[in-house]
């Protein structure tokens, strides 16, 4: 199957690539200035959107090879929280087929361990996954406030991304259920070694759900890519700081 996409602009191929319980809508502030210099491909992720569940569900690895079957080859992806996971697992599975990876609000574990403490709690995943099927669309809401916490201004940028979700339907409570599983479960850790792919990665200091020191941790085990902090943003930094995000982007995309 095809996953829902849209097409903009002209120019070497750019895939973006939204995050857990949204759509490629969410890119809506940084679409126009990309599309003056690349062809944008924006994609909703299975039962997210536009795209329907595919049949049998979806892990990590499906989630990659769904996205690849269907953008441009040979594209730069750009991928935030849930996908930036899915941008660096489909390099490092398929190197051949990305070009280069950005991966924004996103880390190599999502979930804390005890010998990776910077992240988030496994608690508090489990509590949204247990509260998903009395209350799917609280439950995003309150993912939503996570997402423009520690923001200069958390009221206005709720306000648009709420705005931004509100454009298409509400995710397939399944498609949630098997995101939730990936960010609990997925650890790219152990296959680092094998990243060929120019790789960024770009962190909001803010940011409550990926916190901001893993990139202590990450550096050792990605000494060839490039680390980015935005300073006063949080998980979303495209939304809340466009201009700096495109920037802090281009600069990277640009060498």
């Amino acid at each position: 199957m095809s996953l829902y996409t849209e097409q903009f602009g002209t120019g070497d191929d750019l895939v973006l690539i939204h995050g857990w319980g949204l759509h490629s809508g969410v890119w809506a502030p940084v679409l126009n200035q990309l599309s003056q210099h690349y062809r944008v491909t924006t994609v909703d992720l299975p039962g997210h959107g536009h795209s329907p569940l595919p049949a049998g569900g979806f892990d990590i690895m499906r989630l990659s090879q769904l996205i690849l079957n269907s953008v441009p080859t040979n594209a730069i992806w750009v991928g935030w929280s849930l996908g930036g996971m899915a941008a660096l697992n489909a390099a490092l599975h398929y190197p051949a087929q990305i070009r280069k990876v950005v991966m924004v609000g996103a880390q190599v574990q999502f979930v804390q361990s005890t010998d990776w403490p910077a992240a988030t709690p496994v608690k508090n995943l489990q509590t949204f996954t247990d509260n998903l099927t009395q209350d799917t669309e609280g439950t995003l809401k309150r993912f939503l406030g996570l997402q423009v916490r520690g923001a200069d201004d958390e009221k206005s940028l709720l306000k648009l991304i709420r705005q931004l979700v509100a454009e298409r339907p509400l995710p397939n409570p399944e498609a949630l259920r098997l995101g939730l599983a990936i960010l609990k479960e997925a650890n790219l850790r152990p296959q680092l070694h094998k990243l060929q792919t120019p790789t960024q990665l770009i962190l909001g200091a803010r940011d409550m759900l990926t916190p901001v020191a893993c990139a202590d941790l990450m550096r050792p085990l990605m000494p060839s890519a490039q680390f980015d902090i935005m300073p006063t943003a949080g998980h979303a930094p495209f939304l809340s700081h466009p201009t700096e995000f495109l920037s802090c982007l281009n600069a990277f995309l640009n060498k």
